[in-house]
């Protein structure tokens, strides 16, 4: 699973631009760099790199959820005797397994510009 990134609470003096408050970056350690944008619940000030390695993280979190919803609803629909509706489940399985993948991949890109390497991962039957 890629690293999450955590907070560390810094706190700039006056005449310093507030770092990054990422922790646990993908190299290891805190991020030195100035921190430009807060996350959505404003919880975190982070540089443009970790806002968008968070940003991927909450997407690819997002699509897993979705897939699994459609899962669910598979089975149900299935044991229903409703195929029309697996049928059409099925291919909204497939746009998100796509989108889930082309996320992951903008994941993996980020971190490999950085140095570092994902770990391959099994989610809900297909390897990302």
């Amino acid at each position: 699973m890629p690293h999450r990134i955590t907070s560390k609470h810094h706190h700039a003096t006056k005449d310093q631009q507030p770092d990054c408050e990422a922790s646990n970056t993908l190299k290891g350690g805190y991020c030195k760099n100035p921190g430009t944008q807060r996350t959505m619940d404003g919880l975190l000030l982070l540089c443009e790199q970790h806002a968008k390695q968070f940003g991927l993280e909450e997407r690819i979190a997002c699509w897993e959820a979705i897939l699994l919803h459609i899962e669910l609803w598979s089975k149900t629909a299935h044991g229903r005797g409703r195929e029309d509706i697996v049928r059409l489940l099925q291919l909204e399985r497939a746009e998100a397994a796509t989108a889930h993948k082309r996320a992951y991949e903008d994941l993996k890109q980020l971190a490999e510009n950085e140095g570092h390497q994902l770990k391959r991962r099994e989610i809900y039957g297909f390897m990302s």
